[in-house]
């Protein structure tokens, strides 16, 4: 009851020193809220852009021996796909186009099998530059300038040990994606090719089945099926927190190959360069913000000070009166936990909802707690405010903290007096 008397007379007296001591927690809150939203939006923007960037999520490739149905099945089991297509890869020794009396010939190359509907499913993977088909057999760029070949020319497709074929251009399209389409599945980055094949061809799948099945029969090194994969993008705003996810998933579904299959991530290692740059955001907000924070909580200890020399004239007549030390204390401690909340409440309040919402952030996550660590559950798509009720206090503590010992020394100078 005395606490409430106390306070209410702070507020009738003593209201503008109050307003100005929570104003100045105000300021610093507000100032930690901006950035952090920022920082939150601005993850969100580098998993999207991550994740838009890759046409095939993964790509699956089975081992010799291993059936591609119960491949992609095993995948499909565990594994949110909504899209999956097989892709044939065949190596050739070479590719031949003959134009008037020139014969030009290209070295080793690849030649790949697409099913139906693959450039609906995977849109970014191809890009038309010439013919109007988009269904027949396609030449890359960089082959039709070594073979001088155009749509309507003829390619003649080389096989080791085996006869050749021959094949009409329908479409020239170039390859956006080259290094991941052509990349050796399961190897190490520094493994990888240094270079994706200048010598790529293009054929629907029935025709590279028609091609290509007498050589897997004679030369099954030389011939491998991949499934490329499209997962639901349901990931966490946060870049680690869904690359964490997505490495998992991809781990999860080789475990159950169980060597009947690898994966390459593609979309994991997109979201592994996002979450490099994610974290070089939050130590710019670590610099950004915790200075003027930190400059925020001076002038608001600089305004309590100012009236020391006030509260010592009071502790003094209520110790006079006969408060004991513990009601002193409580007193004090309520005024700065008001002035605490008040500031808090206001800063916390200055969180620019339809910000946050529009770049799929739930909800503000404590931004000095979110810039060091979050734990599993503390993400920005996936907030829980129980956690949000934790990191409040312990904001609100560390900043009010600074006024409370300044307290506490008035209260050893009144007692000493």
């Amino acid at each position: 009851m005395l606490t409430i008397i106390w306070l209410r007379g702070l507020l009738g007296r003593r209201g503008g020193r109050l307003a100005a001591a929570a104003l100045g927690i105000t300021f610093a809150v507000a100032l930690l809220v901006a950035l952090g939203s920022f920082l939150g939006a601005s993850k969100a923007t580098m998993t999207k852009r991550a994740v838009e960037q890759v046409a095939v999520d993964w790509q699956v490739q089975a081992a010799t021996g291993a059936s591609p149905a119960s491949v992609i099945a095993t995948v499909k089991a565990g594994s949110p796909v909504t899209a999956a297509l097989e892709v044939g890869y065949a190596a050739t020794p070479g590719l031949t186009s003959t134009q008037g009396t020139t014969t030009l010939t290209t070295g080793t190359g690849v030649v790949l099998g697409l099913p139906a509907g693959y450039q609906a499913a995977f849109p970014g993977e191809l890009r038309f530059l010439a013919g109007t088909r988009h269904d027949g057999v396609l030449l890359a760029q960089q082959t039709a300038a070594n073979l001088h070949a155009s749509v309507g020319g003829t390619i003649t497709v080389a096989r080791q040990g085996l006869a050749p074929v021959r094949v009409t251009v329908d479409d020239i399209v170039d390859l956006p994606q080259a290094d991941s389409l052509f990349q050796k599945v399961g190897a190490v980055p520094g493994a990888q090719p240094q270079a994706p094949p200048d010598n790529v061809l293009l054929v629907p799948a029935a025709q590279w089945h028609k091609i290509f099945d007498p050589l897997a029969k004679t030369r099954p090194d030389l011939v491998q099926t991949q499934w490329h994969v499209r997962l639901t993008h349901a990931l966490p705003a946060d870049p680690a927190a869904a690359f964490t996810a997505l490495t998992a998933q991809a781990g999860n579904a080789e475990a159950r190959l169980a060597g009947a299959g690898l994966i390459g991530d593609n979309l994991g290692a997109a979201l592994g360069a996002a979450r490099e740059d994610a974290l070089y955001a939050q130590v710019l907000f670590l610099f950004l913000g915790v200075p003027g924070a930190l400059l925020a909580g001076v002038l608001t200890i600089m305004i309590a000070g100012s009236g020391a020399a006030r509260r010592r004239r009071e502790q003094a007549l209520l110790r006079t009166r006969g408060a004991a030390a513990r009601q002193v204390l409580t007193l004090a401690a309520a005024e700065a936990l008001a002035a605490g909340l008040a500031g808090s409440v206001a800063g916390l309040s200055s969180e620019d909802r339809a910000f946050l919402k529009r770049h799929g952030v739930k909800r503000f996550c404590t931004p000095l707690y979110a810039a060091f660590t979050l734990p599993p559950r503390c993400q920005l798509g996936n907030w829980h405010f129980s956690q949000l009720d934790r990191a409040l206090w312990r904001d609100i503590s560390k900043i009010a903290g600074k006024r409370g010992r300044m307290i506490g020394r008035i209260l050893g100078v009144a007692r000493a007096s």
